[in-house]
């Protein structure tokens, strides 16, 4: 399902008018709307069998980074428009296949178009107009986790939750997703806690091997 997010005219959206905030943005005038584009938030993530997603230095193993850079989880970002993701997933994770790139970044000045995609700070720019400025038709929006960027999705229009796991990897003392699961709460549990719901399990890849579970909200 498609959050309808409704997009503002402002024709001095230029990069350099991105500082203004969203109550700004919410009082234009009704004249001023512009037809509500739509996008699909969908978050995706890798992690081992214990819930990990890095090391406790925040470090990607070679093996799990193997595998997140393998085609059975790569294929899933195919039909998204743009991916967001975290500066450590960035600077990581080569984009080989020249994908429309958002960094999340609290240096960034609003939305910033430099090497690599776009840089943007969620603090200074509301999320339709970042998502109206990069993929102003709508469509599918990948966030790509990291714990920084899922826990503000995850908040903020996220739709749907696919969650890769690696069955023969565990990592030790490891960074998990969310910071619930510190407290030894299972993803799962962490999930159904923010209202989702599983609807799919299955095996994408059966020599890693790697199982995909796809989340919802209920």
């Amino acid at each position: 399902m498609y959050p309808s997010m409704r997009i503002y005219r402002s024709d001095n959206l230029c990069l350099e008018g991105f500082g203004r905030n969203s109550e700004s943005v919410r009082g234009e005038r009704d004249e001023d709307v512009r037809p509500a584009a739509k996008w699909d938030l969908q978050g995706y993530v890798m992690t081992c069998r214990n819930d990990c997603i890095a090391t406790g230095a925040s470090e990607l193993p070679a093996t799990l980074n193997d595998l997140i850079s393998g085609k059975a989880f790569q294929k899933l970002f195919d039909t998204c428009t743009v991916i967001i993701l975290g500066r450590n997933a960035h600077e990581a994770m080569p984009n080989t296949k020249g994908r429309t790139r958002v960094i999340l970044s609290s240096e960034a000045t609003a939305l910033e178009h430099k090497e690599g995609g776009w840089w943007w700070n969620p603090s200074q720019m509301p999320l339709e107009n970042m998502l109206r400025m990069v993929a102003p038709s709508g469509g599918k929006v990948a966030i790509n986790g990291g714990r920084t960027p899922l826990t503000y999705f995850l908040q903020n229009e996220l739709n749907t939750l696919h969650v890769g796991r690696a069955e023969s990897v565990a990592i030790k003392d490891g960074l998990k997703l969310f910071a619930a699961s510190d407290r030894l709460i299972s993803l799962d549990e962490v999930l159904r806690g923010c209202g989702m719901e599983l609807t799919e399990r299955k095996l994408i890849d059966l020599k890693a091997p790697i199982s995909l579970s796809t989340w919802q909200h209920d």
